[in-house]
């Protein structure tokens, strides 16, 4: 009996749990509708000095919002709040005055007295930021949130020789005496503050109480109902102070690296500038309608947009409207942006269009499941409208600095390194290669024979290599025939009529034509040496 009614019990919290997580999920993207709008008038509009302080109110509180629900998000995950940490030195009176900042509007609001004090001018102590941030800004709060009009809330810091502590007093609603015992369970909440009907979750205090251990800390908590509560916090002062932060190990972006050294800083200017203000088309695959809307209307600026729900209608779009970039949410019904993203990357006719997903889930493992699902981007909710739009800027510009270079490897130095950013495009262009060169000397070898030599139909064929190297089918046949034919005449074996054969040109006068527009010379110039200018650029 007492096994079953524990597992009831263990149901019961798992669901509880899981509607925080998936309620915490849905916030984010309303979250996102709030900061970046913000953001885009913060950049755009001439605010006044008062409009301005609003407007940075605003965008605190927002990020405070984002962090609220990213522990909701990352609560039932273990490793999050695991025994991990990443310690880094911290002066602690600048540290807490910063935080006890955060708060200071937030206690001003609701009309309640809070000060910061400390036994010292200048300390440094080590500890995890992020979880400390978890610890203190959890704690104030809490303090803030039960405490009535007029009251007030201490902040106090002490050291000494071994230890640091952070101590909060305040005058508030306190806590039954009967019910402390259930202080650090997970979503206890005390009977006082339910009927005074002030919303809490419950995870707060379980949560601090791990994060404090996880520090080596203690806790203690002494609370009289009706006249407040003190919390104390002591941790070890030296305990982490030889732990170094370990090295991040995800990789934000997945987009296949160009090389420095081939690519002038003028030539990668002019490329941003194009593909910024050209209207490539951009696929945007949202399941909120608000969310979807404000993309649309942002992004159109710049792009030619069209949008869908999932990726079910992404996939059927994605044929006929032929995005240069696909934006896709992950948790969409019908199917996700990762199954979409996999979707588009496991297939040859769209593996060179590149994803990025836009997700709440924001821990490495998902960031990591996304990237290796092929997305060549990964932005978490509420992202930086600005950032979104510098990515998808570079990411475009990238893409046709990979062109450049696929068409040079092809056609100019077998020798350069090319790191594809997808086996099937590398797989198709070796193919192509191979079956060109394999028909040099055929001359009645044309595209609709390349096409079906690799079973794509003119049209799918044209878009894929064109996307991949910028170039026309019937070109790209012509400029491998013309890169061999330049590799003959410096060998120097055969004339030129016998090289025009060689290399599928039957008119001999055609030859001689196309290779002096592409090499600025003639064959018969190339082949004493007299090339004085780089060939025309495909």
């Amino acid at each position: 009996y007492r096994l079953h009614y524990m597992r009831r019990e263990k149901k019961a919290s798992d669901e509880i749990t899981r509607f925080f997580i998936n309620t915490a999920h849905d916030i984010r993207t309303p979250l996102t509708l709030i900061k970046a709008p913000l953001e885009e008038i913060q950049q755009k509009e001439n605010l006044s000095e008062e409009s301005q302080a609003n407007m940075l109110t605003a965008m605190k509180n927002v990020d405070t919002l984002l962090r609220l629900t990213t522990n909701l998000i990352n609560f039932s995950k273990a490793n999050v709040y695991s025994s991990s940490l990443r310690i880094s030195e911290h002066e602690l009176n600048t540290y807490m005055e910063g935080i006890c900042h955060a708060f200071y509007s937030y206690a001003e609001a609701k009309q309640i007295k809070l000060d910061y004090k400390s036994n010292f001018e200048y300390q440094n102590v080590w500890f995890d930021k992020e979880k400390m941030d978890s610890i203190t800004k959890n704690l104030i709060s809490n303090a803030i949130k039960y405490t009535p009009a007029h009251g007030e809330v201490h902040i106090i810091i002490c050291h000494d020789k071994d230890n640091w502590s952070l101590e909060i007093t305040d005058t508030g609603i306190g806590i039954p005496a009967k019910e402390q015992k259930k202080l650090f369970k997970l979503h206890f909440r005390g009977s006082n503050a339910i009927n005074a009907k002030i919303t809490g979750s419950g995870i707060g205090l379980m949560l601090v109480w791990k994060l404090v251990r996880i520090h080596k800390g203690k806790i203690s908590i002494e609370s009289v109902e009706n006249k407040g509560t003190r919390v104390k916090v002591i941790f070890p002062q030296k305990q982490f102070r030889n732990q170094q932060v370990p090295t991040e190990t995800v990789q934000q972006e997945n987009v296949a690296p160009v090389s420095p050294s081939a690519v002038s800083p003028h030539t990668y200017k002019d490329l941003y500038r194009q593909h910024v203000q050209n209207t490539q088309r951009i696929l945007v695959v949202e399941d909120n309608d608000d969310l979807r809307e404000y993309l649309f209307h942002t992004l159109s600026e710049a792009y030619q947009v069209e949008t869908c729900t999932n990726g079910k209608e992404a996939l059927k779009i994605i044929p006929e409207f032929k995005p240069d970039l696909v934006l896709s949410d992950i948790m969409m019904p019908e199917m996700r942006g990762d199954e979409l993203c996999s979707a588009i990357k496991n297939n040859i006719l769209t593996s060179h269009i590149p994803v990025i997903l836009l997700t709440a889930l924001n821990d490495e493992k998902n960031i990591v499941e996304g990237l290796e699902t092929g997305a060549d981007k990964y932005l978490i909710k509420p992202f930086n409208i600005g950032i979104l739009k510098a990515s998808i800027a570079n990411i475009l510009t990238n893409r046709a600095l990979l062109r450049r270079k696929y068409a040079d490897m092809e056609l100019h130095n077998d020798s350069i390194s090319i790191n594809y950013s997808n086996t099937l495009d590398q797989q198709f262009l070796e193919a192509v290669k191979e079956t060109i060169t394999e028909n040099l000397d055929n001359s009645s070898f044309n595209v609709e024979s390349l096409c079906a030599s690799q079973n794509m139909s003119r049209s799918s064929f044209y878009n894929k290599l064109k996307a991949l190297t910028d170039q026309a089918p019937a070109d790209y046949i012509r400029l491998i025939r013309l890169k061999r034919a330049a590799q003959l005449l410096s060998e120097g074996q055969y004339n030129i009529s016998e090289i025009s054969d060689m290399t599928g040109f039957n008119d001999v006068k055609y030859f001689r034509e196309v290779f002096k527009k592409y090499y600025k010379i003639s064959p018969s110039g190339y082949s004493k040496g007299e090339m004085k200018e780089e060939p025309a650029k495909p």
